[in-house]
Order: structure tokens, then C-alpha cells, then sequence
């Protein structure tokens, strides 16, 4: 895979930094939300089991969202060491559709498949 260019990097930059302005303002959301949630379930005298439940879910929603910011800080800082774009297993580099869909994916289609499959072992 060639790596990309100058103007596409830019777009992808451009990209990432629409997705972390729009994970700041869905987290602060969320957040509020299960914070409202719990006043309201604390000042409730009924069954709580459905309301903890919402909690649940609304902090397993926050936990995803702040996985994504994390790879997003990640794409970051390899824009920075001018790693961007290279799979972060097998160095080759990343398909530009995969990261015009995925700006911060940090490997390669095959190794991303290893990985889940938990077949991909890194050198720390």
C-alpha cells in the first residue's frame, strides 16, 4: 500500500479532530446523564433494578466512547512522530479507505482480524 499524501493526511487529520470535538460533547452528555439518572434513582422510592440497568448500559456507552478517544489521542501522536498510516504490528501501510472510514485505526485489515482473534502478539 502506498503511503498517503500530503492531502489526504491533512483530511484525515481534519477528521480525527471532528470526531474528538464530537466524543468531548457526547461524553459530557452521557455523563451528565447518569449523573441526572442517579439523583433521580436516589430520590426514588420504587424498584431501582430498571434504573440500575439504564446505569449500566449508559456507563458501558461512556466506557466505548472514551476507548475511541483514546485511539483518536493515539492517531494523534503518531501524526506527531510521523508514524501515521503505518500498521502498528507489521509497519506496512494502512489502506487509505480503511483509514478515510477508520482515521485512527492503528493496524492493517489482516493484523486488526489477528488481533481480535486474539492471534496477534506484539513485542512490549
Amino acid at each position: 500500500m502506498p503511503k498517503p499524501t500530503q492531502a489526504q493526511t491533512r483530511r484525515l487529520q481534519a477528521s480525527l479532530l471532528d470526531i474528538l470535538k464530537s466524543l468531548g460533547a457526547k461524553l459530557d452528555h452521557m455523563e451528565e446523564s447518569v449523573l441526572l439518572a442517579d439523583q433521580d434513582s436516589a430520590s426514588d422510592d420504587s424498584d431501582s433494578g430498571n434504573g440500575a440497568n439504564s446505569r449500566e448500559f449508559q456507563l458501558g456507552l461512556i466506557q466505548n466512547e472514551d476507548e475511541i478517544l483514546q485511539e483518536v489521542r493515539s492517531a494523534f501522536k503518531r501524526l506527531e512522530l510521523g508514524t501515521f498510516g503505518r500498521c502498528s504490528a507489521c509497519a506496512d501501510w494502512i489502506p487509505i479507505r480503511r483509514l478515510e472510514s477508520l482515521p485512527y485505526a492503528s493496524y492493517c485489515i489482516g493484523c486488526q482480524e489477528k488481533s481480535e482473534s486474539g492471534e496477534l502478539h506484539l513485542d512490549d
